[in-house]
C-alpha cells in the first residue's frame, strides 16, 4: 500500500470525527448519502445493490451496505499509520469482497467523489484545499489497494 503521510492522517482522522459526532445514526446516513451520490454519478453501482430487482429491494440492500460501509471508513481510518501489513491484509479481503459481488474498479473514482460529497454535507462546508488533499491522498491508497486486489 502507498505511504500515506501523517499530516494527511491527522487531517482525514480530524474531519471525519467531526462528521461522525454530526449525527446520531451516522453509519446509515452518511453511507446512504454517500450511496446516493454514487448511483446519481454512477448509475450503473445500482446493479451491485440489487436495484435490477426493484426499488425496494434495492434500497434494502443499499441500507444494509451504507452501514458497513460507513463502518469500513471507520476502522481503515483507526488503522492507518505505521503498520502497513496488517491494513494491506484487511484491504486485500475487502477487494475479494468487492470482486465476488462483480463492483468495477470503474466505480473508485466515483465512490471518492460520493464520500466528499457526503463529508461536506455531513461537515456543513466545503473542505479547504489542504482537507481536499489528505482526503484524495487516503482515498487514493486505500481504494487503490482494493482495486489491486479485485484485478486480481
Amino acid at each position: 500500500m502507498k505511504e500515506v503521510g501523517y499530516s494527511s492522517i491527522s487531517i482525514v482522522l480530524e474531519t471525519w470525527d467531526a462528521a461522525r459526532f454530526s449525527s446520531k445514526d451516522f453509519d446509515l446516513d452518511f453511507g446512504m448519502l454517500a450511496l446516493e451520490r454514487l448511483f446519481e454519478l454512477q448509475p450503473r453501482a445500482k446493479i451491485v445493490f440489487g436495484y435490477d430487482k426493484g426499488e425496494e429491494e434495492g434500497r434494502k440492500h443499499a441500507s444494509v451496505h451504507a452501514k458497513a460501509f460507513a463502518g469500513l471508513f471507520d476502522s481503515v481510518f483507526q488503522m492507518l499509520g505505521p503498520d502497513v501489513d496488517f491494513i494491506q491484509d484487511i484491504l486485500k479481503q475487502v477487494g475479494i469482497r468487492h470482486k465476488a459481488m462483480g463492483v468495477s474498479p470503474s466505480f473508485f473514482p466515483f465512490m471518492g467523489q460520493a464520500l466528499m460529497h457526503a463529508m461536506e454535507t455531513f461537515l456543513g462546508k466545503k473542505l479547504n484545499d489542504e482537507q481536499q488533499g489528505a482526503w484524495e491522498e487516503v482515498y487514493d491508497a486505500i481504494s487503490n489497494e482494493i482495486v489491486k486486489n479485485i484485478l486480481m
